[in-house]
């Protein structure tokens, strides 16, 4: 064979083989697979007879090769691989098949229970098979039976180098080359492989054969009774019971899952049970089937359903007798939480009620319990509530749970304090009790320091099964854990028997209800409340008491009590009663401290505390007077509610301002003009931009030296001083607001005209003056203040206000306006500071 040949067969032999090898492997794409398939058809497209016989003497068989070519075909879009079982449509008549099953009457609904039960098994086969290919690749079975329509495949290499596909004839046997006809069926694959292999040895010398099956034939099979889609089915010839049922689309929701017949010929051949499938894996009943076989599937008839503490809640077919033990090892069997001792089974009586039945499933009499048709049994669950415990919890290191014994005591639980945490409260603990036999809830006061002092002292108390004892801390709002006690012992309470609640209010660490313990008397509400605060008046407190003894009116009575007294002597440590309140006052002016800053122009500046009643002078003269440089008639004086004041004032100005823009916004628009920024956004952009101050206008130096009234201080007053000025500024819309040295000779008008006169921005008529003190000051006989004339004066600031729309009322503009220029002024003399 020469080179070119040989590289030819070389290279088709490389694109065939590259071809198969990507329409196998997943990760090459469909593009990749088409294109070597296009090669490949091109290559054999030029192979002429020289070739051919070439290729047939190097062992290849072109024309079988090129010619399965043309059997592959390819999508130019890649489609999705449609699965071998689709979602099953369930009809609404099956749904409600399912649903009615013969113990549905039977189901009545507890709280708690996970839904309706569905009948187990049923969801194996709860789809649709959208084709029946992938049974034709299950592995052969040595004992495969053959018969007409199975295919040989057959390849002989050695001396003799040819592979033959052979079919089975409908007589039986296969056309076998240079052998002849060979009567194959009926025989197992394994003795027609035997067969074949010995003929060949034996009539074909230097021969060896390489024997499979290939296309295995079909079968025809009938699926009838309670079958899905009943009907006629060709499947494959390997398929046995549960592989026909499955690509058939399975079982109707009304079919026996425990006695699925195989006929053939009219006679019974063997019944499979899919329980043993399900629950055991057992396939030895699942046989395989042959042409003709018909698989009969027959109604449910009875069933039992298991509900509760089982490990597989549903309905069960029954098959022959059965006992409630054996019908929970068909659930799975209890879970870990099942409470068996408490197990009952629903079931119709003899006169068409419903009756329950109790068991016991840890005696061998609730055991053996038959079970009926239709019957219903549920296992309860363990109660969650545990018993023959004792519960810390609070400011503890290790809370948690601890066994119960006869005489447990506190010293037990809370060995020292060590298991405690920092900062605890030894004076106050609590045991939330639960009273035989009903568990009424009852408090206990616990007086931890005392157990701890001496465990053989009354005040360490013996536990009870499911006692909590709570441990506090020393910090504040303790009365918000005691709230969900104190709800339970509300709801405890019945008509003439008052819930055991006291209240505690006033100078103590945790005001607030607490639980009314036995025997409590007022110094443990108190140690309850975490005790007096360091303001609390100990002389005398208040307990309010109700009597409701009598039904058409409650009275309430007050007692005056001495803690020094309580505290002493336990004769004068009255015990509460319910709803009692207890009021601790506070000492007269504990540790009130008032101050007032004084910042600027006095020789000792700072923060100086007063005490009620003290005045502004006073205060100035502690600070030493102030100094030579100080312009008094510009002090600014600030006082916190003033602020407060001035705040809602400045939202309320806030809130009519933009009021006034919305409307004045709306009417230009209505009249056609531009909506963009004006003079009144400005106004409302400052006015947003502006802080209160809480300005008191007030004559330093009158007051100072005794001819006007003096301040009386309130805490947080704050005294600015400044520098003496010698200046006159001008604001507002001039050609350059600027500051000028005072000058007797000149007025308003004349100093306006120094800062360049009024801008076309400006409003002359409305011109004001904000006076060093913070006073204003209008020169004319209209606005606010009504001057005949305004003498200026050193320090003072006049203001060119700005002109705002004439069609509308003025008012709320300058008052916007002067708020903003005063409230500047004043903030800038204080942050000169």
């Amino acid at each position: 064979m020469n080179n070119s040949h040989s590289f030819f067969l070389r290279y088709l032999g490389i694109a065939l083989m590259s071809f198969c090898t990507a329409g196998q492997a997943q990760q090459v794409s469909l593009e990749a697979a088409s294109e070597g398939l296009q090669e490949a058809r091109e290559l054999c497209s030029s192979i002429g007879e020289k070739e051919k016989r070439l290729a047939k003497t190097a062992g290849y068989d072109l024309d079988k090769l090129c010619g399965s070519l043309n059997l592959i075909e390819f999508s130019g879009d890649q489609q999705p691989e449609e699965p071998l079982v689709t979602p099953r449509q369930e009809k609404q008549s099956a749904v409600t098949t399912k649903q009615a099953l013969p113990d549905k009457p039977l189901q009545p609904q507890y709280p708690g229970e996970r839904g309706p039960l569905q009948p187990f098994g049923y969801d194996l086969f709860a789809g649709e098979p959208s084709d029946f290919e992938q049974a034709s690749r299950i592995p052969v079975s040595p004992d495969y039976l053959l018969g007409p329509g199975d295919t040989i495949e057959l390849g002989f290499y050695g001396k003799l180098n040819d592979s033959h596909s052979l079919e089975i004839s409908r007589n039986g046997s296969i056309d076998f080359p240079h052998l002849g006809p060979i009567k194959l069926a009926g025989m197992t694959f394994s003795d027609a492989r035997q067969l074949l292999q010995q003929r060949i040895e034996h009539e074909m010398l230097g021969v060896q054969a390489s024997i499979s099956l290939g296309e295995l034939r079909s079968i025809q099979v009938f699926m009838l009774g309670e079958a899905y889609k009943p009907g006629t089915y060709t499947i494959s010839a390997l398929s046995t019971i549960t592989n026909a049922l499955f690509l058939s689309g399975g079982l109707s929701d009304i079919a026996s899952l425990r006695n699925l017949q195989l006929k053939r010929g009219g006679k019974l051949i063997s019944t499979l049970d899919l329980y043993d499938l399900l629950l055991s894996g057992d396939t030895s009943k699942d046989a395989q089937l042959q042409s003709g076989d018909a698989i009969y599937i027959p109604t449910v008839k009875q069933t039992a359903s298991v509900d509760g503490a089982v490990r597989r809640p549903a309905i069960y077919e029954l098959k022959g007798k059965l006992t409630a033990q054996q019908l929970v090892e068909l659930a799975g069997g209890l879970e870990p939480n099942a409470f068996s001792q408490s197990a009952r089974i629903s079931r119709v009586g003899n006169g068409g009620f419903m009756q329950v039945l109790d068991l016991d499933l840890t005696s061998v009499k609730g055991k053996n319990t038959p079970i009926k048709s239709g019957d219903r049994l549920t296992i309860d669950t363990t109660v969650e509530q545990q018993e023959l415990i004792v519960t810390l919890s609070g400011h503890v290191h290790y809370p948690g749970e601890f066994l119960w014994r006869d005489g447990l005591r506190i010293s037990d639980v809370v060995k020292n304090i060590k298991a405690l945490k920092p900062d605890v409260d030894l004076d106050f603990a609590l045991i939330r009790r639960e009273l035989p036999p009903v568990g009424k809830i009852e408090p206990i006061f616990v007086d931890l320091g005392a157990v701890l002092a001496n465990p053989q002292s009354e005040f360490n108390i013996e536990f009870f099964p499911r006692d909590q004892l709570i441990v506090f801390s020393n910090e504040k709002n303790r009365a918000a854990l005691m709230q969900d006690l104190a709800e339970e012992l509300r709801l405890q309470a019945r008509s003439g028997e008052m819930a055991r609640i006291a209240s505690i209010n006033g100078t103590v660490r945790s005001p607030g209800e607490y639980p009314l313990t036995k025997g409590m008397t007022v110094t443990q509400l108190i140690a309850a409340a975490g005790g007096l605060s360091e303001e609390a008046y100990t002389q005398v407190v208040e307990l309010s008491r109700y009597d409701f003894s009598n039904i058409e009116k409650t009275a309430s009575d007050h007692f005056s009590i001495t803690l020094s007294d309580a505290f002493k002597d336990p004769e004068k440590d009255p015990q509460l009663s319910p709803y009692d309140s207890i009021s601790v006052r506070s000492i007269p002016e504990f540790r009130e401290n008032l101050s007032i800053e004084i910042r600027g122009e006095v020789r000792f500046p700072g923060v100086y505390t007063f005490k009620r009643g003290e005045t502004l002078a006073q205060v100035v003269a502690r600070a030493g007077g102030a100094t030579e440089l100080a312009h008094m008639d510009a002090a600014v004086f600030t006082r916190n509610d003033l602020r407060d004041q001035e705040a809602k004032q400045l939202a309320g100005l806030r809130q009519r301002l933009r009021a006034e823009v919305a409307a004045s916004g709306l009417e230009k628009a209505n009249e056609g003009k531009s909506g963009g920024a004006d003079s009144s956004t400005r106004i409302l952009e400052q006015l947003d931009a502006t802080e209160a101050l809480g300005r008191l206008v007030v004559n330093l130096g009158a007051i100072l030296d005794g001819s006007m009234d003096d301040v009386s201080l309130k805490d947080g007053d704050l005294l600015v001083i400044p520098e003496y000025r010698q200046e006159i500024s001008v604001l507002g819309e001039v050609q350059h607001s600027s500051a000028h040295l005072f000058n007797k000779r000149l007025d308003i008008t004349d100093y306006i005209e120094l800062s360049g006169g009024i801008n076309r921005h400006g409003d002359k008529k409305r011109i004001y003056v904000v006076k060093a003190d913070g006073s204003v000051v209008v020169p004319r006989r209209s606005g606010w203040f009504r001057h005949r004339r305004a003498n200026i004066e050193p320090g003072d600031t006049i203001i060119v206000p700005l002109d705002v729309d004439r069609r509308r009322a003025l008012t709320v503009w300058g008052e916007a306006s002067a708020v903003i220029y005063q409230l500047a002024l004043g903030a800038a003399a204080i942050n000169s500071f």
